[in-house]
């Protein structure tokens, strides 16, 4: 899962609130989802160019001086992915170039 690389789908609209949040519109489940500010960082993360642990890094910089340990932040990112893809709201980005 580490290397594999997701982006929200072209579905889904969303808009980040100034709180931090993220609501998401779904078309393909018709729901409106809310999630929390941290989440809500690693939502825009899925960004369809970074792996899993690329983002991992970019948490780990950014909340490392908080006390915030590496291991906790892969799980918290596993699992808040794992979540988004079940909801239908991130896809995988598949390279089919062969090259």
């Amino acid at each position: 899962m580490n290397d594999h690389v997701y982006r929200v789908r072209d579905e889904i609209a969303w808009r980040k609130m100034k709180d931090g949040t993220v609501t998401i519109v779904s078309p393909l489940v018709e729901k409106i989802i809310s999630i929390n500010a941290t989440a809500g960082i690693i939502w825009e993360l899925f960004d369809g160019k970074r792996t899993v642990a690329a983002i991992v890094d970019a948490l780990y910089e950014k909340f490392s001086a908080e006390g915030v340990d590496r291991g906790t932040l892969e799980s918290d990112t596993h699992e808040i992915l794992r979540d988004l893809i079940d909801r239908q709201l991130v896809e995988q980005i598949v390279d089919n170039s062969g090259g």
